[in-house]
């Protein structure tokens, strides 16, 4: 098989030669992955997203030996847009974010003053909100997307619209909207209807151009769990979160099919999440990442048990602990383990459970994918 039919025959819970693997690096990895695989020549700054995620060369990932090419999403431009220079900017939601040093040299990008900290239902209808149809959220898509398919066996992971629930949070304030989804919901309802409309949109625009060359939809994060339990009670998350996420995960996967009946559609999702997975099923989720094996509840032979004959599981070896600072054999044990657990049958898509940070080090990614070349070939025989 080559990398795009692994990828799909995994994605429809059927055994492919062997378990697909796939990861999304950020840029101080990728700049240690250069070193490592003597691939010092490709871009030092390749395109880096809000959470310093990197579009990886094609020719890294061939060498690497991994499956899947994720494409990054654009962002449109608005009068919220501006970029300050210590490297920290406005997006176009009106959402700044402050670049901020982190251990060992690193930086990420933090969310400060959020935009409707103080608004009301009213202000929601005045402010001025992104073009869905903004012409720079698709720029030169067509022709890289259009690039992958022609040129490699790579299946393609891409990412459009953005957040939901997770973007009103950004848009509020964690506080204030933990407390608008129980005691002002009318608000949390009218805040997620606005921004469930302008992605469906953009969604829509974005596929017409590129639809046909998408073989799994990465839906934006909502991340629903903390590390030891849920953001929300299922009841509230049922009440005032999941007509929302259905009605733009239906309307994605129903879009995508126009042009690729094929595709699926993946959610992102980090923590603690098992009493929601039921109802992301509910809402046509193909696939669910990161599937954080190190939160509570979140064991990985229950969770095939229960839910992996209608879900994919993407990613599931742990970026808390044994990654960045785990041995070789810590490293093996655990990719053995994920794919003891979850692969059988189909429905697995290795990968770290996160984009990888820069406490990973370049060797012991390359280290876990040459063990699932070692171990995850079918017929799984890991006993």
């Amino acid at each position: 098989m080559n990398s795009r039919e692994r990828v799909m025959a995994a994605a429809n819970h059927q055994e492919p030669d062997r378990v697909p693997v796939d990861m999304v690096l950020t840029i101080d990895v990728y700049r240690d992955m250069k070193k490592v695989l003597n691939m010092e020549y490709l871009p030092d700054s390749p395109r880096m997203g809000r959470w310093t995620e990197v579009q990886m060369p094609i020719e890294m990932i061939k060498k690497l030996g991994i499956d899947m090419y994720y494409v990054s999403p654009r962002s449109g431009v608005s009068v919220h847009t501006k970029s300050f220079q210590d490297g920290s900017f406005t997006d176009e939601w009106g959402c700044y974010w402050k670049k901020t040093a982190i251990a060992g040299g690193h930086f990420y990008f933090e969310l400060v003053n959020p935009p409707l900290a103080n608004a009301t239902i009213e202000d929601l209808e005045t402010y001025i909100w992104p073009d869905p149809e903004d012409p720079k959220r698709y720029a030169g898509l067509q022709e890289e997307m259009k690039g992958v398919r022609e040129t490699t066996d790579l299946a393609i992971l891409a990412k459009f619209a953005g957040a939901v629930f997770e973007l009103a949070t950004y848009m509020r304030g964690h506080e204030r909207w933990y407390r608008d989804i129980v005691n002002n919901q009318e608000f949390a309802h009218a805040l997620m209807d606005k921004i469930c409309q302008i992605q469906k949109r953009t969604n829509e625009v974005i596929m017409a151009e590129v639809g046909e060359y998408v073989d799994i939809l990465r839906l934006s994060g909502e991340d629903l769990g903390m590390q030891d339990r849920p953001l929300m009670s299922p009841k509230t998350f049922k009440k005032v979160v999941k007509p929302h996420l259905k009605e733009h995960f239906e309307h994605a996967k129903k879009t995508l099919h126009q042009y690729n009946p094929e595709a699926k559609i993946m959610l992102h999702s980090c923590g603690a999440i098992k009493p929601f997975i039921a109802d992301l099923i509910d809402c046509g989720v193909d696939v669910l990442d990161p599937v954080q094996p190190a939160a509570t509840n979140m064991d990985r032979y229950e969770l095939k048990k229960e839910f992996g004959n209608d879900m994919v599981f993407h990613g599931n070896i742990d970026i808390q602990k044994i990654l960045p600072f785990g041995t070789k054999e810590e490293i093996t044990h655990e990719v053995r383990e994920a794919i003891k657990a979850l692969a059988p049958g189909g429905g697995f898509l290795l990968s770290p459970a996160h984009n990888v940070q820069g406490d990973v080090s370049a060797e012991n990614l390359v280290h876990m994918v040459n063990c699932v070349h070692q171990f995850g070939n079918y017929p799984i025989n890991l006993d």
